[in-house]
């Protein structure tokens, strides 16, 4: 009766221990693959960040080349060559915006919606389809003074959101993505380009 007793202990403490062990691999198991997930997904945030920002130096500098574009437009090629430019920044507001109500919102801690609505409201003031910009040079002949001095407007604003924008260079591997997740040292310079987007909007 010991002697069963005794091989049955014997017998326990070996598959306690594997059990154990299969517990133990399991929980790293599924610990490593939450990281993996986890970094992953900071990963891809911050590859979109990093876009996202590179659309906004776009959208700054074809903002201001366009502006200076057609102040110094001599002839018709230059006149379509700076509307090109202003075309370019169109396009590239989309993404701009989408960085700058992020910037925004882990900067001051206001809502999405708020600050969304607001910086939209100010993009399509400088360069939606209603604004002035969006009839700059359609018609014959030298620009009017009115045009004159919405393009001299617009092209400072966005020589300062150039500005802002140029003090953090957007990563291009996989460390800096997850870097711009996590230090987000982009965070102050989209946010200062923002603001200026907003005071640019303000003067139109």
């Amino acid at each position: 009766m010991s002697d069963n007793v005794q091989r049955k202990r014997s017998y326990a403490a070996p598959v306690l221990f594997v059990i154990m062990v299969v517990l133990v691999t399991m929980i790293i198991m599924a610990y490593s693959k939450y990281l993996l997930t986890r970094q992953t997904h900071t990963t891809d945030q911050g590859q979109q960040l990093s876009e996202q920002y590179k659309y906004a130096l776009i959208f700054a500098n074809r903002l201001h080349e366009g502006s200076e574009g057609f102040l110094n437009a001599r002839n018709e090629a230059e006149k379509l060559r700076a509307a090109r430019m202003l075309g370019e920044a169109s396009i590239a507001s989309t993404e701009s915006l989408e960085l700058f109500a992020e910037a925004e919102l882990l900067s001051n801690g206001k809502s999405d919606d708020d600050n969304r609505e607001a910086l939209t409201a100010a993009m399509n003031a400088v360069i939606g389809p209603d604004s002035l910009m969006a009839s700059i040079g359609e018609h014959e002949g030298p620009l009017t003074d009115e045009e004159k001095a919405t393009l001299t407007v617009v092209r400072d604003g966005a020589e300062r959101m150039r500005q802002s924008l140029s003090r953090f260079r957007p990563p291009s591997g996989e460390a800096g993505y997850r870097q711009m997740m996590t230090i987000g040292e982009w965070i102050p310079s989209a946010n200062q380009a923002g603001v200026e987007l907003k005071a640019l909007s303000a003067q139109l």
